[in-house]
């Protein structure tokens, strides 16, 4: 494993991008979460989840543990992230929040939390692995219940797991950007845990040249699919003979601010930023 891939994540701009949703209000924080597939899902299935422990796998500076505390507080959140400078920014901001400095093997996870949580929450954290699909299948076995995530996926050619040709320039160095072929995604958690059900929902984008990527040319065609892709996982204790697999085009919905929102959120950022 080449350290140097993950070393953006601990820069202070890293925590600074992250940093602007806590200048914006708890309404429209609202209004960008619920516009996003895997917080559609987690609504959609809220009332099917026993268990209250939800850990968050790369929280950054804690603003989902903002909306979870506010607008779903029978969960006990807990946060794990790779970077310092991210999670003593969280611990900053939120006091009453739990949060967690972890490695890239989360060797820590069972030992800070004694049991397995109920829903495991990890939103564009497999996508910038050098191994997803074991990185994945590492995921999806700490829940005991649901595991939700967001992940790039393509409907056609196989995925290319060579980070210096998947990849994005990122905070001043190159991370692995993964699009993951999703016949291979679900094979992989197929083969990795029992599970009940299965929601795929593809928002469909072009994936290639955007946002400083370098990725496989197809990646660049209509025709390969690439998509921002959520993934809702219902797991079972025990082999389920024939699960659940629904699969769904649907884009994450844009929110529209008003021009009175727009200007107080530049005004909090501009504070900030002195």
């Amino acid at each position: 494993m080449n350290n140097s891939y993950y070393t953006s994540w601990d820069s202070r701009a890293h925590a600074k991008a992250f940093n602007v949703w806590a200048t914006i209000s708890l309404k429209q924080l609202r209004k960008y979460y619920e516009s996003f597939n895997e917080i559609k899902l987690l609504l959609k299935n809220k009332a099917s989840i026993n268990g209250k422990t939800l850990v968050e796998v790369g929280c950054a500076t804690g603003e989902l543990y903002r909306y979870i505390n506010h607008y779903h507080s029978q969960f006990d959140y807990y946060g794990f992230d790779i970077s310092q400078v991210a999670i003593e920014q969280a611990k900053q901001k939120y006091q009453h929040g739990k949060f967690f400095i972890t490695d890239t093997k989360l060797s820590n996870l069972n030992d800070t939390l004694e049991e397995a949580p109920d829903v495991l929450f990890a939103r564009d954290v497999v996508l910038h692995q050098t191994d997803p699909f074991d990185f994945l299948a590492k995921l999806i076995s700490i829940p005991d219940e649901v595991a939700i995530l967001r992940i790039r996926t393509r409907d056609k050619g196989e995925t290319v797991l060579d980070p210096e040709i998947s990849c994005q320039w990122n905070y001043g160095t190159w991370v692995p950007y993964m699009v993951l072929n999703i016949d291979e995604v679900v094979e992989k958690i197929k083969n990795t845990v029992n599970f009940k059900s299965l929601y795929i929902f593809k928002s469909y984008r072009q994936l290639g040249g955007y946002n400083n990527r370098y990725l496989p040319k197809d990646c660049f065609y209509p025709e390969t699919g690439t998509s921002e892709t959520a993934l809702y996982i219902q797991l079972a204790k025990d082999g389920v003979s024939n699960p659940d697999i629904f699969t769904e085009c649907r884009s994450d919905s844009n929110p529209k601010l008003t021009l009175i929102e727009r200007g107080i959120g530049l005004l909090k950022r501009q504070i900030l930023e002195k």
